[in-house]
């Protein structure tokens, strides 16, 4: 089976080594196969993690925490110190703390520092207690998600998608200049632009009729909602003076209407 898994995989990592390089070439060739084979997105990433770390990394942790006046917070994932990045938000910090399919069912531990109220994504982490999460179990990998995702969309991977990869270039998220700036001022441009091309995919195979206008519309509403704190949002809403009923989780509402057409 390797044998036959390593063949079909040098044959697709040729069509789009032009478009996406030779290493992103290779482990996007040799996921895809794996998951034809059922394997799933924790399995693969985790063997391709042996030859190239940090491939299963998953989408980072973005929590918010009142740190002691003068202390020196330290994050620990399963006792270890994990370096994060962090920034004031307010009366509060927000910190990134990257994350990896192995932390999965790990606890987090905030030293000299306690949650704030709702200041986490229930959907990712179990709190106990104001100082510590247990991270919930996850398949999906950010980074190995993110390879595959640029070698379909150079037409690569044997599969015939052009129609959404037609889709998706025409409803790019680029052509919104200022939901871009805010999402960039987020750092969450990349996450966002991810978790929408998943959801437009999953939209398109059963479209029931809509436009792929409408599907694109719906997807990257969706994935702003699913992605962007309202905290974040709200914040940055009122740094920049913006009307809020126009901003839907640093979506500018008008911009698909003005700037997608056709």
């Amino acid at each position: 089976m390797k044998a036959t898994v390593g063949k079909n995989a040098e044959r697709l990592a040729l069509g789009i080594m032009g478009e996406v390089g030779p290493t992103k070439a290779a482990v996007a060739s040799v996921a895809q196969e794996f998951l034809r084979l059922g394997r799933s997105m924790a399995d693969v990433s985790s063997h391709i993690a042996e030859v190239h770390p940090g491939i299963d990394r998953l989408k980072d942790l973005v929590v918010e925490v009142c740190p002691k006046e003068g202390a020196d917070l330290r994050v620990l994932v399963n006792g270890r110190v994990r370096p994060h990045s962090s920034h004031n938000a307010g009366l509060f910090l927000r910190l990134r703390i990257p994350l990896f399919a192995s932390d999965c069912g790990g606890l987090v531990e905030f030293r000299d520092a306690r949650l704030t109220r709702g200041g986490y994504d229930a959907r990712r982490v179990r709190p106990h207690g104001p100082t510590e999460l247990t991270i919930k179990a996850s398949d999906a990998s950010f980074e190995l998600f993110k390879v595959l995702e640029k070698a379909r969309l150079a037409g690569g991977l044997g599969e015939r998608n052009t129609g959404i990869t037609a889709a998706l270039r025409k409803y790019s998220i680029s052509k919104l200049p200022l939901t871009v700036t805010l999402l960039r001022e987020a750092g969450l441009i990349n996450v966002v632009g991810v978790e929408y091309v998943k959801r437009y995919a999953r939209k398109a195979a059963n479209g029931r009729g809509r436009s792929p206008r409408k599907l694109a519309e719906e997807a990257l509403q969706e994935a702003c909602a699913r992605v962007v704190p309202k905290s974040l949002s709200d914040l940055l809403v009122a740094k920049y003076l913006l009307k809020p009923s126009a901003v839907r989780f640093l979506l500018v509402t008008s911009e698909p209407v003005d700037h997608w057409q056709g």
